[in-house]
């Protein structure tokens, strides 16, 4: 299910003479027709998810049918029993993801010999899909909201725009668009959704699949400013490559007439660290503050840091299985609870100063995401703590003017500090950081650069990974 492919668009292309069909014979009774809709988009997007991957389709029908009848079930229960089967329930919708994603790092952190789960591949969606619906049976069990119908539910959970890398939806938001379902032509719907896909594929496939070509992963590197500078194209390429899935996903659903959430809101224009993380994969960051920050206590406790400190490090823990992810969930704990602590003390600080203190943060932490062996890691830290490590001279005798250390860089760093600045202006602008991007004169200028730009190589989403 990879929009920046034209197997995925090809298969939409081949299931529209079955709606129009579909339409045509059931025009004179609505009922059937919406109930046909909703049918259509289930087996579509099940269809997809097993064509990526038969694994990832039975995981994710075992999560949701594990779900679906226990919260059938538990709305029967008193309230108290309901909470008790919750503490029954998401363990075992948990227990997949665990195990494919965690069994082997746990196993080495035990020092067990598990090298059988070493080369374990993560169904892809995993982590969404599964938060979402545990999120579901939280918000019904607890909230007391009643059981949607089967084909509905199955739609919330599998709908195919945000089943494969998000953004996690809540039951309030999406399912009552679910429940209202009808893929008819709407002019107003596709003009608004087809400028987010076209800018979604840009960030994609003109920026951050060429960004992904411009650096190394697990590397040691002599010299800082080498280190520095992949650690800002890998700071672009996450951002344009996560943003792009999010951006299509949005304008995809739009033409059916589905609102999700928007998941990225500029982050990097932020001026505090507060406010990037309220714009970088928000619902992720929602989904901690609503389903393990408040229920801790949040900030209305004395332990408000800890709290703080133990959400980032879960945080980091989902994003992937090691301990470099652990730390840069932990470093971006400590942060916040700096940030806030300073704040609750009355301290401000300039925009441009805390834009570019914000900023430096990320290009720095972002090293912990990408690098993943740890030896590597330690080595490159070392490095761009060493002064000498800082000369000129050496950069330039090691990374001679050629090849991908030059050209890509030169090229597509400055464009994308560009589109960044022009999500500042629209943001200032609109209130809104994508709509000067969302013009039919800004649309042909980046349909133009995206044939253009587009590499030869292409890779896939990286959130594919989570």
């Amino acid at each position: 299910m990879d929009f920046s492919t034209s197997e995925f668009w090809l298969s939409l292309l081949a299931a529209l003479p079955i709606v129009l069909v579909g339409n045509f014979l059931l025009r004179k009774k609505p009922h059937a027709e919406q109930l046909f809709h909703k049918w259509l988009i289930m087996i579509l997007s099940l269809t997809l998810l097993g064509i990526a991957s038969w694994q990832s389709l039975s995981i994710f029908l075992y999560v949701t049918l594990l779900a679906y009848f226990a919260c059938k079930g538990g709305l029967r229960m008193a309230q108290g029993k309901r909470r008790l089967l919750l503490g029954i329930i998401i363990p075992l919708l948990l227990i997949p993801l665990l195990y494919y994603k965690y069994a082997y790092f746990l196993g080495t952190c035990l020092r067990a010999e598990w090298d059988t789960l070493r080369n374990l591949i993560i169904p892809i969606g995993i982590s969404f899909y599964t938060f979402q619906i545990v999120g579901f049976c939280i918000d019904t069990l607890v909230r007391d909201e009643p059981m949607p119908g089967f084909v509905d539910y199955m739609n919330f959970g599998c709908y195919f725009p945000a089943i494969v890398a998000g953004p996690i939806e809540r039951r309030a938001n999406l399912l009552p668009q679910i429940s209202k379902l009808r893929l008819y032509y709407s002019s107003a719907d596709m003009m608004t959704g087809l400028p987010y896909i076209i800018l979604g594929l840009f960030f994609k496939l003109a920026l951050a699949d060429n960004l992904a070509l411009a650096y190394t992963t697990n590397v040691a590197h002599k010299h800082a400013l080498t280190i520095w500078l992949f650690n800002l194209i890998f700071t672009f390429r996450i951002y344009f490559d996560f943003a792009g899935y999010g951006l299509t996903a949005y304008g995809l659903a739009r033409c059916m007439g589905i609102t999700l959430r928007m998941n990225f809101l500029s982050p990097y224009t932020a001026t505090n660290i507060t406010e990037f993380w309220r714009r970088w994969h928000t619902s992720l960051t929602t989904w901690f503050r609503d389903y393990i920050y408040f229920p801790m206590g949040g900030s209305r406790t004395k332990r408000w840091a800890l709290n703080t400190l133990i959400v980032f490090a879960i945080s980091g823990l989902w994003h992937g299985a090691g301990w470099n992810f652990i730390i840069w969930g932990a470093l971006s704990g400590v942060a916040m609870v700096i940030h806030k602590t300073f704040r609750n003390m009355g301290g401000k600080i300039p925009g441009i100063i805390g834009w570019g203190a914000t900023f430096l943060f990320m290009i720095f932490v972002w090293m912990f995401f990408y690098v993943t062996d740890s030896s590597i890691l330690l080595s490159n830290l070392k490095t761009i703590c060493t002064p000498e490590a800082y000369k000129l001279s050496t950069f330039f005798s090691l990374h001679p003017i050629r090849g991908a250390y030059t050209a890509l860089p030169l090229l597509f760093i400055p464009l994308s500090i560009g589109v960044v600045c022009v999500e500042f202006i629209s943001l200032h602008r609109t209130q809104d950081p994508y709509k000067l991007f969302l013009t039919p004169l800004a649309c042909g200028i980046i349909v133009f650069l995206i044939v253009v730009l587009k590499p030869a190589v292409q890779n896939q989403f990286i959130y594919f990974a989570f």
